[in-house]
């Protein structure tokens, strides 16, 4: 309890210095390194911060907060079942740099953009391609994987075969940052909603690019973690990742 409420402070103390720094102080100390204390249940210092659970949060809304998975969250807290937390537990989160305030159960969310559902109501103006030509899924949403739970879709291509916009937008991003994608595209569709493609061999677009739906942007590769020519395909709705199967053409091929 000792070592969580100093790390609330210390993150308030840190914050409250970056308010008032002047422009070219928060630049500097936006490059320190982030701050790190807490211990793992499992014994020993580690990066992160401890977490004091407060009436109405749930552990789901604490992993989402932190941008943790759930199923992480939980085996880093020795947690069996994630429905059962107690007010005043403390939980420890992996390279969280600084505790967060979580809201309760039930808070109701703000809508920023309408639903993702309303979004696709007009079901045939609004289906989204396939990113690749006689598409077969290697990999569901949701699969278990050793990094967390799969974001999105693997959907099998020939290698240099062409990867195709999946609607119309702006791409804003192209490159081979993002740890263990390889090379990537990201195309914003202006209506809360974008489309990632990773794994690619060739990127045939840059940043700022407008493409149009079917438009070819890529090659299917196997850059990054990837072991097999394929296009990992994801579409994130004000940010969130969702299954990308009910909203494509349901012609296709799973191989799970």
């Amino acid at each position: 309890m000792r070592l969580a409420l100093f790390c609330r402070a210390a993150a308030g103390v840190l914050l409250m210095t970056l308010a008032h720094a002047p422009n070219g102080a928060q630049s500097e100390a936006s490059g320190a390194p982030a701050l790190e204390c807490g211990y793992s249940p499992a014994g020993g210092e580690q990066r992160g911060v401890n977490h004091v659970v407060e009436r109405g949060q749930t552990l789901w809304r604490i992993a989402r907060a932190y941008g943790i998975g759930l199923d992480e969250l939980a085996r880093a807290n020795d947690i069996a079942d994630p429905t059962k937390i107690e007010t005043g537990q403390v939980l420890f989160i992996p390279d969280a740099p600084v505790p967060l305030e979580v809201p309760a159960h039930p808070a109701p969310e703000r809508e920023a953009t309408p639903s993702l559902a309303a979004l696709l109501r007009d079901r045939d103006s609004a289906k989204w391609q396939w990113p690749v030509a006689d598409p077969q899924v290697l990999s569901p949403f949701g699969a278990r994987r050793r990094s967390g739970d799969h974001r999105g879709i693997d959907v099998r291509g020939a290698s240099g075969s062409p990867v195709v916009a999946s609607r119309a937008g702006r791409v804003v991003y192209s490159g081979s940052g993002m740890r263990g994608y390889g090379r990537t595209i990201v195309v914003d569709h202006g209506d809360g909603t974008s489309s990632l493609y990773a794994h690619n061999s060739r990127l045939l677009v840059r940043k700022g690019q407008h493409v149009e739906r079917g438009q070819a942007i890529a090659h299917v590769g196997r850059s990054g973690n990837a072991t097999t020519d394929h296009c990992h395909f994801e579409i994130r709705h004000r940010g969130r990742a969702v299954d990308p199967l009910p909203h494509l053409d349901p012609i296709y091929e799973a191989r799970r």
